[in-house]
């Protein structure tokens, strides 16, 4: 590029690039995040444990390669902890009040229960959480490096909550329990979620509230909840 081009040229040009680059993750996210369920549990039907070995692999997987792609700092999922840790607990009480408001189901016990809140609500809800709330809203900051004025924020806060939406209903879509009207519940479900970053300005609001909700649904019953599919 040019020493002369003239500067608002080129911040037209990084600013085009960037929204490009954003939008490829985008939709490269939901592409994976429907393939995933489609295949292994749509298509195979592989038992929920089973099941999330290729999930938190490959979705996992991706996850890192766009923080990495993005160049994004460790050091933001610190940033601002004190409101992420608060966020955490207001969505987090929504949330598992969601899953007690549905009908229970026989939870595992001893040894058994441990493992199930370590890979069903641990793992499953840390995955969850990075892909469908936290990634979205990186992806989105990705297109703007500089200060922000009051008005982008909200601006690409709002364009954060529709990526979350676009890349949860993708997901959801690949599983065959929400299929029609059942999607909506899910998309709304991680938008809220997604807006506790967008508030908070900080990722350990809906990883915080996602675990909480997946641990929730494993002491109520993982196979009368919706929030751990699959179900058959």
């Amino acid at each position: 590029m040019s020493q002369s081009e003239p500067m608002p040229i080129r911040d037209s040009v990084q600013a085009t690039n960037g929204l490009l680059t954003s939008t490829a993750w985008i939709v490269a996210a939901a592409a994976i995040g429907f393939a995933v369920p489609q295949f292994f549990s749509n298509w195979l039907k592989l038992e929920r444990a089973v099941y999330l070995v290729p999930y938190v692999i490959i979705v996992g997987a991706f996850v890192v390669v766009f923080l990495r792609a993005s160049g994004t700092q460790w050091s933001v999922f610190t940033h601002k902890w004190g409101l992420g840790l608060a966020g955490a607990a207001i969505f987090g009480y929504y949330v598992v009040l969601n899953i007690l408001g549905q009908p229970g189901s026989t939870s595992p016990l001893g040894l058994e229960l441990v493992w199930a809140l370590f890979w069903f609500g641990l793992v499953y809800g840390l995955v969850d959480a990075l892909f469908l709330n936290v990634l979205p809203v990186l992806c989105v900051r990705a297109v703007h490096h500089s200060e922000a004025s009051w008005t982008e924020l909200m601006l690409r806060g709002a364009a954060a909550i529709a990526a979350s939406a676009v890349i949860a209903g993708a997901y959801h879509l690949g599983y065959a329990e929400f299929r029609g009207i059942g999607l909506l519940a899910p998309i709304f479900g991680n938008t809220l979620l997604t807006l506790s970053f967008v508030l908070t300005r900080s990722p350990l609001a809906p990883i915080g509230a996602h675990i909480a909700m997946h641990l929730a649904g494993v002491l109520h019953g993982m196979e009368s909840v919706a929030q751990l599919p699959p179900h058959y």
